[in-house]
This record gives structure tokens, sequence and C-alpha cells, in this order.
């Protein structure tokens, strides 16, 4: 009995101890309270126990009960955690940093010392011994070994601190270079911690519908939450220069949850070591904190070890002597001047000769590179010097560089094997014999996932910057590439499934996945630039193949964004293309379908090639399922053509469009959080499978199921009702005992008439009083103060290069008054032209917003006046603004319309009418069918539950379901293309701010 009442409340105290409790408590209280479940029964048996005469048999028979119930209640409960933190990290989709972690530490195996001076540098013991601020900046220059080293301070603090995370930031990858995919990485491995804030994280993932991790506000609020849950949390980021610089600044957002010198020794404090290069962005950024800089005298040793391993194997391949191999060892280390990548390079690069006569000249004092570009450019001359295999090089090369995402082997060997002269694939006779080492020698690295990339981030921008590839030009190529490949046979609808089988054992459709999400990237990317006539005539012939065999005409009028019309501009600099108008259509439809994260994300309007990769997939999955029994391809060759995961997503925006999953459950599970999105979080409740398609339906379902359960059965009991005294004489009532003896209802009394007179003055004065302080407070006002950047950023008058311009001049204008003493010269002079400057703004922006204002204002009065008079309209009978919901009407008037900019000034009030009325038709229709939905799938359940439903009755319902559905995805759809056109007016309206043919850009 003591054991389950220190159990109760070592849990109740671990829950409640927690720093933000109050904020997760709605989300995990449900699980937490489960917990105490098992307690209280056993304490129910306890007192059975006192109460009854019990045998030790009986009293056995309990203990072993309460066992078993608590087992099967923590196996239930466990299930539940796992299947949350399934769909959380399917959700997030965040990177491998695992896999990273081991990926280095896999590099210096063979020297288990390499690096280990930075666990004994003073700066970094400083802290790590919390001596030092909470945060610290490890730097140096490129290829001096920093992710390296990072790897052994992750492993270092691994053994410290419990919630040890990490992130590896890369270059050009898109899982590994922006705030979200950062802050994706950090709450899948803070959750792995941690698993008591898995319920919180589920039921955000579902309260905000788990269609796709975005939001960076909801980045934000989790990583603070789960941070500030988590006891002491050390983050450690790599690469941080890697990014933009714009992501950057969102990243460095990680400084506001480090707690400061003096509270590092409580156990709910972050610590954070960032990694990055010295430049000129970073040093400002991170210029007051903690900095360890490495240096050449730092990584002397370790690159020497490493040279010298490398080295044996240099003398034994070319049978050097110890003279020869300790010279060239010693002039390698010289000339890297204490840059691990330098040294790795020219080492790697020395064993790579073919003969000795090669490597001696290699070794001439003046041809050993002393930077990292000539260490480059080196590498390349060895690559270009082998006539066979320089083309294959230089286009590999080419396609790292411009890849959209991570190339894995198996496509690369698809892409080479296509042949569009031939129109096939031929995987046997065009396939890279040699690998890729073989072919880039020590500039391309393979990862652990089978995918390549670049030695390191300045080989990328050393192709680039040397015009060694020319990237639009790749862009180009590669968009035809792909495009021409889906315009194969292999691609015809026409083509019976035993031939579309027969071309998956041989590889045919290892390219598919990438080409037909990226063609209109690549293209886009490639028109950048102009072409001359004969590229524009084979990109012509390439695409209008292409939409004779997949084009088709779209059931509703497609939108073209401007960016759409500009590529098509370049096509036809050289003449016309009469085919130009489907091939907008159809890269329109492409860009909507892969920016997409609704189910449009799995159809295009105007292609078939959603269609044709379902029914190659279905195929794939057949075929690989029965594996070899018809005898057509074995399961391994499949998978070196596909992969091991093989059951796809069919959503283009999707990452698992891509990866795939390893077993159709999987992937069908990973289809319903698209469908139904939005999951109730309450522990066995079955709709946490099932899901609901909107967040209204999921309130509805919480608040009927789980809310008005939670009402009816109280936690605690209820404070019982204070009984009031009443007067026997005047029955009034009284909460208040003394109150009450005082009370003479015989005498004078605040109710009597006599009494009204004098309180009614007293109350006065009161009011008097309270409005003179107000007055008072009014005449005393000062206006607004000093004009801000973020100011001027909200600005609506401004057009972007003005706000560039003020922005700069304010932050200069700040500058000074925070460096300078008030009383200068320099002060006053700063402090009078900000002072003018705001003011200026202001009254321009007023009156700028004063017109909008008035508008609105009227309008709001005159559909306010209406809605008191006017009953509920259904959508398709509203014919005014005014007989929309008044909630529509607030949402449609809180949004800026913006008129064509080729329309007539006495025109635009009209229009921007009728907008609105056509926007909040719209609106209504899609919240009243989603309402009819929900009381849809109530009945359903409810006539299911009875059981006494007919396959007739329910053919109907769905049938009906389906034709209310339709209208709801109408009422969508018509939102998404008018604000896409409100986008293109806007854009418009901006050109010709910018270009001063007008001063403001007109709305409503």
């Amino acid at each position: 009995m003591f054991h389950d009442i220190l159990e109760f409340h070592t849990t109740a105290v671990a829950y409640f101890r927690k720093p933000m409790w109050k904020q997760v408590f709605q989300a995990t209280w449900s699980t937490y309270k489960a917990k105490f479940g098992p307690v209280v029964d056993s304490l129910k048996r306890h007192r059975q126990v006192f109460g009854e005469r019990l045998t030790f048999a009986q009293l056995e028979e309990i203990r072993v009960e309460g066992i078993r119930s608590a087992d099967a209640l923590k196996k239930l409960r466990n299930d539940e955690t796992m299947r949350q933190l399934r769909d959380i990290q399917c959700w997030l989709n965040s990177a491998d940093v695992a896999s990273d972690q081991e990926s280095f530490r896999s590099v210096r195996s063979c020297n288990t010392h390499a690096g280990t001076w930075i666990l004994r540098h003073k700066i970094y013991c400083a802290w790590k011994e919390r001596i030092a601020e909470s945060m610290l900046w490890v730097n140096g220059i490129p290829g001096a070994g920093k992710t390296i080293l990072t790897s052994i301070m992750v492993e270092d603090c691994l053994k410290c601190y419990q919630s040890t995370i990490w992130f590896y930031f890369r270059y050009g990858d898109s899982q590994r270079s922006s705030f979200l995919s950062f802050a994706a990485s950090i709450i899948a491995q803070l959750l792995d911690k941690n698993s008591d804030l898995i319920p919180y994280v589920f039921e955000e993932m579902c309260r905000k519908g788990k269609r796709a991790f975005s939001s960076e506000m909801i980045a934000k609020e989790l990583l603070e939450v789960m941070m500030r849950n988590s006891g002491q949390v050390c983050i450690i980021l790599d690469g941080l220069d890697e990014c933009s610089k714009i992501e950057r600044k969102k990243i460095l957002w990680i400084r506001l949850m480090s707690g400061h010198p003096q509270n590092r020794d409580s156990s709910d404090s972050t610590i954070c070591i960032l990694v990055s290069q010295r430049d000129a962005i970073t040093s400002k950024t991170l210029r007051d904190i903690p900095s360890l800089e490495i240096t050449s005298k730092d990584t002397r040793d370790d690159i020497y070890t490493y040279i010298r391993s490398r080295g044996s194997e240099v003398q034994k391949k070319f049978q050097l002597s110890d003279e020869s191999t300790k010279a060239m060892v010693e002039l390698v280390m010289e000339k890297a001047g204490g840059m691990f990548l330098l040294a790795k390079l020219v080492i790697n690069n020395l064993y790579c000769q073919v003969s000795p006569g090669d490597l001696y000249k290699e070794l001439n004092t003046k041809e050993i590179p002393t930077q990292l570009d000539q260490a480059y450019e080196r590498i390349l001359n060895n690559i270009l010097e082998e006539q066979a295999s320089r083309i294959h090089a230089v286009q590999l090369l080419s396609w790292l560089v411009c890849a959209k995402r991570r190339l894995q082997w198996r496509e690369i060997q698809g892409a080479v094997s296509i042949d569009l002269e031939a129109e096939d694939v031929d995987f046997e006779g065009r396939q890279w014999i040699l690998d890729s080492r073989d072919l880039c020698d020590s500039l391309v690295e393979v990862k652990t996932d089978g995918s390549l990339e670049l030695v390191h981030a300045t080989a990328k921008l050393f192709l680039i910057r040397t015009n060694f590839i020319d990237v639009k030009q790749v862009e180009l190529k590669m968009a035809s590439l792909c495009v021409g490949y889906l315009a194969l046979p292999g691609f015809e609808t026409f083509l019976p499934d035993e031939s579309v089988a027969d071309l998956i054992g041989t590889g045919y459709y290892a390219f598919l996945d990438y080409a037909a999400c990226f063609w209109s990237s690549h293209l886009q990317e490639g028109l950048k630039r102009t072409i001359d006539r004969k590229e524009a005539m084979m990109l012509i012939e390439v695409l209008s193949k292409f939409l004779e065999s997949h084009y088709r005409h779209p059931a509703k009028e497609i939108n073209i964004p401007s960016s759409a019309y500009e590529v098509k501009r370049r096509i036809e600099e050289h003449g016309p293309w009469s085919t130009s108008e489907k091939f907008l259509n159809a890269f329109a439809s492409t860009q909507n379908q892969i920016s997409c994260f609704t189910q449009d994300a799995a159809t295009n309007e105007c292609l078939d090639i959603p269609d044709v990769i379902t029914r190659i997939r279905k195929i794939l999955e057949k075929t690989a399922s029965e594996n070899t029994a018809n005898g057509r391809a074995d399961s391994r060759v499949l998978y070196s053509f596909y992969g091991h995961r093989l059951y796809k997503c069919p959503r283009m925006s999707c990452e698992f469009f891509h990866q795939g999953f390893e077993t159709v459950q999987q992937r069908e599970s990973h289809l319903s959080k698209h469908d139904r999105a939005f999951e109730c979080s309450f522990p066995q409740c079955y709709r946490a499978t099932i899901g609901f398609s909107s967040k209204k339906q999921l309130e509805k379902h919480i608040a009927d199921t789980h809310e008005k359960k939670a009402r009816e059965m109280h936690s605690f009991p209820s404070k019982r009702a204070k009984i009031a005294l009443v007067c026997r004489f005047c029955k009034e009532e009284f909460q208040d005992t003394r109150a009450y003896r005082m009370h003479d209802c015989t005498g004078s009394s605040p109710k009597r008439p006599q009494n009204i007179e004098a309180t009614d003055k007293s109350s006065t004065r009161g009011v008097e009083a309270t409005t003179g302080e107000s007055n008072s407070a009014n005449s005393h006002w000062q206006g607004p103060g000093l004009l801000t950047v973020d100011e001027i950023e909200n600005m609506p008058h401004l057009g972007k290069k003005e706000k560039v311009a003020h922005k700069e001049f304010v932050r200069n204008l700040w500058t000074v008054l925070n460096d300078s003493d008030r009383p200068s010269q320099e002060y006053e002079t700063a402090h009078t032209r900000l002072t003018l400057l705001s003011q200026r703004l202001r009254d321009v922006q007023q009156a700028y917003q004063e017109p909008q204002l008035a508008l609105q204002q009227q309008e709001q009065t005159y559909d306010t006046q209406v809605e008191q008079q006017a009953e509920w309209v259904p959508w398709n009978k509203v014919q005014h603004f005014s007989q929309l919901l008044s909630s529509i009407q607030e949402r449609v008037l809180g949004l800026t319309f913006y008129a064509p900019p080729d329309m007539a000034n006495e025109l635009v009030e009209n229009w921007v009418a009728d907008a609105r009325l056509r926007y909040g038709k719209a609106l209504q229709k899609q919240e009243e069918a989603q309402t009819q939905l929900s009381e849809f799938d109530e009945e359903i359940e409810r006539r299911q539950s009875q059981g006494d439903m007919s396959r007739e009755e329910i053919q109907g319902y769905v049938d009906r379901r389906r034709a209310i559905a339709r209208i709801s995805e109408e009422g969508q759809e018509f939102v998404q293309r008018f604000t896409e056109q409100q986008e293109t007016f806007k854009a418009l309206w901006r050109k010709k701010v910018e270009s001063g043919e007008i001063v403001f850009m007109p709305s409503a």
C-alpha cells in the first residue's frame, strides 16, 4: 500500500514540477491520468483486504490480478505511444541525423584519437563545466575539419547530458538547409529523449492538421514548450554558414532559448554549440558569445596522422622507399596549411595516380596545391585527362550540382541509360560500369543510403564559380532529358500491362519519379537565359512530342502565372509555337501539383502523368509481391532498379513520393493522414485512426464525445454551494453573515425610495472622478515614439525598394542614438532627423489608409444593419454581400482586393464589390458543405451502429456524400484560383509602383 502511495506522489510530482506543465496540460493530462488508474485500483484492493478476512490464496490471487492488470495497461499505453510517435515522425519527415553521426564516426574510426584535442581545449571545458555562457561558437576556415570535430563533441556531450541533440546543415540539401528542417529534426530527437511529450506534439499535430510540417510559427511553439520541459538540453549545430542568410537568422532564434550563465546549473536550461566558418555575416551575428577558433596548430597532429596513414597506402601501391614516403608526407603537411580537407584531397589525388611517373610529377613542389580551389582544379585536370570517361565524369558532376534533390546511384544509372534518339532505355548496354569514385575521384562521396553528393559545399561553389559547370545549360539539358524520357513509348497509356511488366524488369522506369516531379523546375531554371535557335527548335520538338503523348484538355480553366508566360516567351523568341497554349496549361498545372499539399498534389488537370505513374507502380508492386513466380524479374533485380521501398505516396509534393515505404500497410497509414488529416488525440479513441477531413469536424467530435464525458465525470468533488441567509420580513437574501446581522428591514435601507437620491449622487461622483482621471491622462498624451525598422516593414504604402532604403537609414540613425552621448551634437542631429522622418512617413501612411478605413467602416455599418434584419440565406441563393453569414463577411472584409491593372477607374468599385460577393459565396459554399458532411458522417455512424442498413442504403449514402464533397471541393477550387489571380494583379501593381509609374498601389 505504501508503495502505491509513493508511486502516486512520484508520478504527480514528476508531472507538476515541469516548468511549462500548464501549456501541455490539456494534451498530456489524459495520458498521465491513465497512469494513476492501476494505482487507484491497487488502493481499492488494499481496502478490500483490510475490510474482509481473506485466505492466503485469495490474497495471492488479488496480487497476481493487480500485476496482470497493470502489465496489460502498460502494454496498451506503450502501443498507443508508439503509434503516435510513428505518426509524428511521418509528419515531421526529418533528416536522419543518426546516420549522419554514424557516417562521420566511421570516418575517424581508423584513428580514434583524432580531434580529441578539442575536448581538452580550455574554452570548450569552460563551456562544458558551466563556467562560461550557455552558447559557444566554434569556427574555422573552410576544410578545417569542423564537421568531424562536431561529431566528437556530440559523442562527448552524450556522456554528460541526457538530452543531447544535433544537426548537420548541408548546402543545397532541402532536408538540411532550412529552419523548418532543423526544427523537425530537433523535435524528433527531443521526443526520443522525452516520451512524455509525445501526447502534446501529437495533439498539436492533429489540431493543426497533419498534411505537412510547414509552419515556422508552429515549429517555434513546439520547440519552446518541448525544450522548457525536457530538463537540461544540449544542442550542437554544424554548418550554420551553409544556409542562406534568411534561414540563418531564423535558426539563430535558438539563442533566445539558451539560458543565462547564472541559470546553467538549473535542471531546465538549454546550452548550445554553433559550428561554422568565420565569415562576415556569422561574425557579426555571433560576435557577443564566446568563440573557439580552430587554428592550424590545433589540427596539425590530426592531419599528420591521417596523411601518414594514407601515405603508407601510397607507399605500398607505388613501392616507395621510407625516405620518399616521409618526404611526401612532410610536403603535403607543409602545403595543407591546417586545412584537413585540402590534405585529404591532395593525398587521395596522389593515390589515384596510375604510374610512378605521374606520382612524381604531382609531387613537384610547384605543383602541390596550397588552396582548396587549386586542389579542386588539380583533381578536375586529372579527371579530364581520362579521355574515355571524361564526358561521363562531367555529366555526373553537372547532375549533382543541378539536381533538385539527392540522386540515388540507381537513378543516375537509369538516366544515363536513356537513349532519346532510339526512343529506348537500354540499362544493360548504356549503364556505367565504373562507379562514382572511378569517374570523379575524390570529388564525390556515396552516403549510407546510396545517394551521392559532392565532397564539400566548397566543391559545388568552385564548379559554378569557375564556369566548369554552365548551370543554366545543364538545367535545360536535364529538362529535355526528363521530358523526352516521359515521351518514350513505355509511358503510353495504350501499352498492355504485360509489356509494362516486361519493361519494369529491365529498369525502364528507374528515373520516373525524378523526371515526372522536376521537369518543369529544370525548364524554368534553364530558360532564365536566352537560348539560340538550335536549342529552341530541339526543345520545341521534345516538348511537342511530350504534349502529344500526355496532354489532355482540362475540365476547367487553368490559372496561368506570370512565370509560365516568361518561360513561353523564351521558347518562342525565334518563332511562334503552335502548341504553346497547351504547354502553358501543362506547365502551370505541373507547378501547381508539386507545390500543393492538398489532394490536388496527386492529380494533374492537363497531363495524364499521375495516372501513368499510378499504373506503373501498381504493376511494380504486384510484380514484387509475386516475386519470380511469373519469371519476369527477380526481387533483387527489382530492388537494384527501384530500391527496397516500393510502396510510395501518389502526391508529388510529399517526400514519400520519392522515398516510399517498405510495406503497403505503412503506405496506407500514411495516405490516411493526407485524406483525413485531423485525428483525435485522446488515448484509445477510434477516431485516432480514422481521423476527420476538417478541423471543424474534429472540434465537434471532441466537444460532443470527450469534453461532455469529462464534464459528467468529475475528477474531484465540486465545492458545496453556500446556503443563503433569508430575512423572514423582507425576504432579502444574504451570503455574508455579518451583512445579515447588520441588516434592519424596519429602518433605512438602500433599497428604500428615500435613499435612492443619496446613492445616485455617490455613484455619480465616483463616475465623475474616474472620467476626470481618464481625461487628465489623455491631455498629457504625447503621440507615437520614434520610427523603428519593424514599423517600416509593415507600412503598406511603401514599395520594396523604398522599404530597404528607409530601413537602412533608420537603422543607422538608431546606431548613432545608441552609441552617442545624449548632450552631443551628433545625438541631437540624429534625433531631429529621425523625428522628422517618423512624422513624414506616418502622415503619408495615414493619408493612404484613411479612405480604405472609411470605406470599410461604411460597409461594416451597412452590412451589420442589414444582417440584423435578414435571416440566414443558403450560398446558392445569396444575391447581396449582406446576405452572407456574418463570419464570412468578416473574413472577406479583412482581405485586400486588387483590381486588374488595365481596368478603367470608374469600373473598379463595381469589380471589387462583385469580387467580394463571389469570393464570399465560395467560402460559404465550402463551409456549408463541410457542415453537411459532418452531419452526414454522424448519421452514417448512427445508422451503422444500429446494424439495420442494407447494401443499397449504404451505396446511397456513399453517393450522396460524394456529391456533397464535390460541392466543398468546388468552393475550395474557386478560392484557390481567385487567390492566384490576386497575386498576379498584386505583382503587376507592384511593378508599376517600383517603376515610378504610380505612387501608391491601389487596393480595396
